[in-house]
């Protein structure tokens, strides 16, 4: 079984680093904080040109001064430089999660948090007429080296006979959507990556690749010398997409600023109860009105304690009613947002 590179629900630490270096020297830090770093920043913001902003790139440039701590481990590796290889020692870096997010919010750039979809991936390759179940170790290897840099969680399946009754071959070249989705359950997983991929008579290699998330499937035809670049190619695309889909702008928002909805706010008297309401509240420390539409509003609350205390203040006397979903409990798709946040409200109901 190839692990997961996270569990589902857990979240990845988005500001650790692992690089290749000749030596402990001055100079071989320096070369790998900046390698690192580099990493660090596109996985935690998600948008695929984050390094060429001239706040990002000024920052790679001093990364050693972001450092929060580092340490070396040796391994069995090689590292080729100047034509020959040598043996490699591996520096592991963990840099300031404040000041990576401060550099994001200053240049306006997203920041995709923690709390990510994991993705399982069903990979099939077509030879000489025939197809099989991709169980290359140096292709699932790249694959989720691939995947620790976007900070794209994978799962890789079994292929066990469970697998290979529940969905053939055949069947996940077709595409066969009941099957391969029936055979994904037991995984877990939020999504589901089907890779498909043959070698033409010129050699390319010409791959398609379908994301089956929540009820949708986005599609992505790769082109490619190497498997491995195809393979690089393909976990882009999907973070590219996921990053897209919930990624925020670094704002006044956080732990202690928090937007609120509230509804059924049915006239100015009722808004300026609600008023005195949140701001009597001991863990809000100021009020904002944000927007005003019909009988519903959007305030921008500052916290002490964050989140977690403004819920637990507002279940205390029931002003403030959380709505209720009837019907199947699906998981909405915004869950990877952080609660409160500007592209993930708090909701509650207005009652008087």
């Amino acid at each position: 079984m190839c692990a997961p590179l996270v569990a589902s629900g857990q979240p990845l630490d988005l500001y650790q680093a692992d690089v290749l270096v000749l030596d402990q020297s001055e100079a071989e830090r320096v070369r790998g904080a900046r390698a690192s770093l580099a990493d660090v920043m596109l996985r935690l913001s998600g948008h695929p040109r984050v390094l060429e902003h001239e706040d990002v790139r000024a920052a790679i440039a001093r990364a050693e001064s972001y450092m929060h701590e580092f340490s070396y481990s040796g391994t069995d590796e090689r590292l080729e430089r100047d034509g020959e290889e040598h043996p490699a020692r591996r520096l592991s870096i963990r840099f300031a999660p404040s000041a990576l997010e401060e550099i994001l919010r200053t240049a306006g750039l997203p920041l995709w948090p923690a709390n990510r979809p994991v993705v399982l991936v069903w990979m099939v390759e077509a030879e000489a007429g025939e197809r099989q179940f991709v169980n290359d170790t140096e292709y699932w290897r790249t694959l989720r080296s691939q995947a620790r840099v976007r900070g794209l969680p994978l799962v890789s399946p079994l292929l066990d006979l469970e697998d290979r009754l529940a969905l053939s071959a055949d069947e996940l070249w077709r595409l066969d959507q009941a099957a391969i989705r029936n055979a994904a359950r037991r995984y877990q997983a939020d999504a589901v990556l089907v890779g498909r991929y043959t070698r033409s008579s010129a050699g390319v290699v010409r791959s398609e690749w379908d994301l089956f998330h929540g009820l949708s499937r986005h599609g992505y035809d790769i082109r490619a010398e190497a498997v491995v670049d195809v393979l690089s190619d393909s976990v882009d695309q999907v973070a590219n997409y996921f990053a897209e889909q919930y990624a925020i702008i670094p704002q006044e928002e956080g732990p202690d600023a928090l937007i609120v909805q509230v509804s059924a706010v049915g006239s100015f008297a009722a808004y300026k109860s609600l008023q005195r309401y949140v701001e009597s509240l001991p863990v809000v420390r100021r009020a904002e009105l944000v927007s005003l539409r019909d009988d519903a509003l959007t305030l921008r609350l500052y916290t002490e304690g964050g989140v977690d205390r403004l819920i637990s203040q507002f279940a205390r006397d029931d002003r403030l009613r959380e709505p209720r979903v009837s019907g199947t409990l699906r998981l909405p798709e915004n869950r990877y947002l952080p609660q409160g946040s500007q592209a993930n409200p708090l909701s509650y109901i207005w009652s008087e």
